[in-house]
C-alpha cells in the first residue's frame, strides 16, 4: 500500500484523510499481525494502534518522511509492539488460562482466513493482466517497495505508487461485494 498519502494528510493537517488511511491500514496490519506473528484480533489491534501512536509524531516532526518505505516500516512497528505486548502481559494471566480447558481458538480464524484467500483469488482473477502481474510481483516480494515496482515494470516512481493504490482500491471494492 501506498503511505504518501499519510504523510501528504498529516503535513496538510487533513484529519479526515489520515482517519480513513489509518483505519484503511489497520484492517490490513491487523491481518498480517494474526498471520504471521499468530496474534488475537484483539492483540494485533493494540499493537498497531501503538504503532500509530509513535509513527504519527514522527511523521509530523518530519522524521519519517519517505512514503516509499513506510509500508515496510509499520509492518516492522506493528511486530515490535506486538512482541513488546507479549512481553509485558502479566504471568498469572498466563497461569490461569492454563488452567482451563483447551479450544483452539485459530480453527474459527483459519476457516475465516480460506475463505478470504478464495474470494481474493476471484477478485485476482477478474484484474486486467497489467495489475495481475502487479498483484503477482507483489505477492512473490512483500517487501518490495514502489521504486522496485517500479525497476520490475519499467516506470516511473509516481506511476508505481499510483498502480499500487489503484490494484488495491480495486481488490478491496471486489471483496467488499463478496462478504
Amino acid at each position: 500500500m501506498d503511505y504518501s498519502e499519510l504523510v501528504d494528510a498529516l503535513r496538510n493537517g487533513d484529519s479526515n484523510s489520515v482517519n480513513e488511511i489509518c483505519s484503511d491500514s489497520l484492517i490490513i496490519l491487523k491481518k498480517y499481525l494474526i498471520a504471521t506473528m499468530g496474534a488475537s484480533p484483539h492483540d494485533a489491534e493494540d499493537a498497531v494502534q501503538q504503532m500509530f501512536e509513535y509513527l504519527i509524531p514522527k511523521i509530523r516532526m518530519d522524521v519519517i518522511d519517505n512514503p516509499g518505505g513506510l509500508a515496510k516500516y509499520m509492518m516492522k512497528a506493528s511486530r515490535h509492539s506486538y512482541l513488546n505486548l507479549l512481553r509485558d502481559h502479566d504471568l498469572n494471566d498466563h497461569e490461569v488460562l492454563s488452567e482451563e480447558p483447551h479450544v483452539d481458538e485459530n480453527q474459527i480464524w483459519d476457516l475465516v482466513n480460506d475463505e478470504r484467500a478464495k474470494i481474493l483469488k476471484l477478485c485476482i482473477e477478474q484484474l486486467k493482466t497489467h495489475y495481475r502481474a502487479l498483484v503477482d510481483f507483489i505477492f512473490k516480494y512483500p517487501e518490495a517497495d514502489a521504486k522496485d515496482v517500479a525497476e520490475k515494470f519499467d516506470i516511473s516512481l509516481n506511476n508505481a505508487w499510483q498502480r499500487k493504490h489503484r490494484v488495491i482500491k480495486k481488490l478491496t471494492s471486489c471483496a467488499e461485494k463478496h462478504y
